[in-house]
């Protein structure tokens, strides 16, 4: 399949949050262009308890802003929280902050700390992109919510939100949901050799279609497989997709639990991250635990025609996305993740977001590097 064949039928699926419609229809598509590469692939049904946000919105007198509740965070009732609004950190009842989504990236970060520390009995956050529109914050703790109640706006109210932080005015704010059992995918695909196995880790969810965060790393996860189908191969492959990545991982967290040692003792994860190809912004981020891997990585994606000069080498330091999974068991990696200036916002679709011949080098120089770990 030509790479733009496939991100028109990446896109096709419309939102793939988990546990949504667009889920598993996504899931058993990628089930079967796995399939193509020779071996089984299938589906491992991961349950959790899902987030349903219901009406939420902060409002004045003359003005309502419908938003987000933050999945993991506090719920209002229906009559919500009334009172000043204030920079977060401030004495206001409701803080504001406004921020990149790539800003709560990690488990543990200084949002999640704010949220943990501050007094404010509601906060309300403005969530900054290319196009200001409501761009939500991955829910690390979905199955542990704390803090207080957390508004996710459209950068595009940053403004007036600042302007009514500046003179404390009074202002309403309902952030509603419930919780219901859910079903999301891993979608796993097995090629036979010896072991400890090579695994291609990608995530496959995520908050709406996001064509270039997702799409790019699932590209090269199939390129990599089908390519590694065809060689002799001494070393076996474990090609793992995961559901739940802005959920705090909840299919990394199933698949490592049911199989610890394919985190920790698989000779090499390769760790196919967000961004992968995005149009407008190649800057590309290689990182591994493992001497002279990313050094080798950075070659092979220059070989296969990607520019040099965006690619940031790094060996150790904290590792971002399901590497961090990886690194926290002790398993070895290398990672690959890119940026994005539609990042977790709708706006992100085929063809506006991808660059096809970035993504095709990448999935090249994966499967390049992959082919010489199995052989």
């Amino acid at each position: 399949m030509k790479a733009a064949e496939f991100f028109e039928l990446y896109d096709s699926f419309g939102e793939r949050r988990a546990g949504g419609l667009g889920d598993i229809a996504s899931a058993r598509w990628l089930q079967e262009r796995a399939n193509e590469a020779g071996d089984r692939a299938y589906l491992v049904h991961v349950k959790f308890d899902c987030f349903v946000p219901d009406v939420s919105w902060i409002s004045t007198d003359d003005r309502r802003v419908e938003g987000l509740p933050l999945f993991d965070g506090g719920t209002t009732d229906a009559v919500g929280i009334v009172g000043a609004i204030g920079p977060l950190g401030s004495a206001a009842e409701i803080g504001f902050a406004e921020m990149e989504p790539r800003a709560a990236s990690l488990p543990g970060n200084p949002f999640a700390v704010a949220r943990r520390d501050s007094r404010h009995a509601a906060i309300v956050v403005a969530l900054r992109t290319k196009t200001d529109s409501l761009a939500p914050l991955n829910a690390h703790d979905l199955s542990r919510p704390f803090g207080p109640p957390v508004l996710q706006v459209a950068g595009r109210e940053a403004t007036w939100l600042r302007e009514l932080g500046s003179r404390g005015a009074s202002v309403k704010l309902v952030a509603q949901g419930h919780r219901k059992p859910a079903l999301s995918a891993n979608v796993r695909a097995d090629l036979a050799g010896s072991g400890p196995p090579l695994l291609l880790l990608t995530p496959r969810t995520s908050w709406w279609t996001s064509t270039a965060e997702r799409g790019g790393g699932i590209f090269a996860w199939l390129t990599a497989l089908k390519a590694l189908a065809t060689v002799p191969r001494r070393r076996a492959v474990v090609a793992l997709a995961t559901c739940g990545h802005e959920l705090g991982h909840i299919g990394a967290h199933h698949a490592f639990a049911i199989e610890t040692r394919l985190a920790s003792e698989s000779a090499l994860v390769i760790h196919l991250g967000a961004n992968l190809g995005c149009a407008e912004t190649p800057h590309l981020v290689v990182r591994s635990n493992v001497d002279g891997l990313s050094q080798r990585m950075a070659e092979a994606l220059v070989a296969a025609g990607y520019p040099r000069s965006p690619i940031e080498v790094l060996t150790g330091g904290k590792a971002n996305g399901e590497a961090h999974e990886i690194e926290q068991r002790g398993g070895r990696y290398v990672s690959l993740i890119g940026d994005n200036p539609w990042f977790h916002a709708a706006e992100d679709r085929w063809p506006l977001s991808i660059d096809i011949h970035r993504t095709t080098a990448i999935a090249q120089a994966v499967a390049a590097v992959a082919a010489e770990q199995v052989t």
